[in-house]
């Protein structure tokens, strides 16, 4: 039987480490998608590929066959959070902690 595509706010794993709390973009089938999350209770931006239903239902990054997400390492949360529209941005300063400078 063939796996149907996963939303990124179905991607839950890993459930020990990994709590989302919200998609601030999906790309959709075959897209990227953005979130905010916790990573073993710290709050970070994550990234991960949108599968699809033809060659990818899972997308990547994936362990052991479970979709999972890719925490965005703190060099590049500024590029990317100039990438959000105004109320992205907001929430996911309001979220994240400050940045060092």
């Amino acid at each position: 039987m063939a796996t149907k595509y996963i939303s990124p706010t179905e991607v839950i794993s890993p459930k020990r480490h990994w709590s989302l709390i919200t998609v601030l973009q999906d790309g959709g089938p075959g897209g990227c998608a953005l979130a905010l999350g916790r990573w073993e209770n710290d709050p970070v931006l994550a990234m991960r590929w949108n599968g699809d239903n033809d060659t990818n239902p899972i997308g990547n990054p994936q362990s052991r066959g479970l979709p999972t997400w890719f925490i965005i390492p703190d060099a590049y949360v500024e590029p990317i959070l100039g990438t959000l529209r105004a109320d992205q941005l907001t929430l996911a300063r309001n979220f994240l902690p400050k940045p060092k400078r």
